[in-house]
């Protein structure tokens, strides 16, 4: 009687998985990787096909590339995530303090600090005291404010703001 009431509870789940469309998996999934959080906003595309979910892009770390696929998989309907994400290698994106200076890693540590505190989801990249701005924001306020803090940033050069305004 137990292992019959697992076995509808399993097909059961199956059922109400199969269920959810692909645009409500695309959304749910897009909507949980925009989430604020510790780590900031993963900024990536995400296309949904009878539940397996494709996801492209390109992000900083090695770590959100693995967290973009967790949070996909642990999304109501995904049966399947194929990551075509690429981590960057380039403008000084080479992972967190791969082969970077110490006066680079202080510089991307106290910006990447203030744009987690005040919820800025811009890609940072330091080479040689050069700050490169990657990404998309909300809007042209958190732009600004993106390229100031960089700025600000005791250390810094120069900003190269490559930031894009979400339409």
């Amino acid at each position: 009687m137990i292992v019959m009431g697992a076995v509808i509870a399993l097909a059961s789940a199956n059922c109400e998985r199969r269920s959810v469309t692909d645009p409500a998996i695309t959304a749910a999934v897009k909507s949980k990787l925009a989430a604020p959080n510790e780590n900031g906003p993963i900024n990536v595309d995400v296309d949904t096909r009878g539940g397996v979910v494709t996801l492209t892009g390109a992000v900083e770390t090695k770590a959100e590339k693995w967290r973009a696929e967790r949070v996909a998989g642990n999304t109501e309907g995904v049966t399947r995530v194929i990551n075509n994400i690429t981590v960057e290698a380039e403008g000084g994106y080479e992972g967190e303090g791969a082969g970077m200076s110490a006066s680079d890693l202080e510089i991307l540590s106290k910006i990447k600090t203030r744009y987690v505190a005040e919820g800025i989801g811009a890609k940072v990249g330091v080479k040689d005291g050069v700050v490169t701005l990657n990404g998309a924001v909300d809007d042209v306020q958190t732009r600004s404010r993106a390229e100031y803090i960089a700025r600000a940033t005791s250390g810094v050069k120069e900003v190269d703001n490559l930031l894009k305004v979400r339409q």
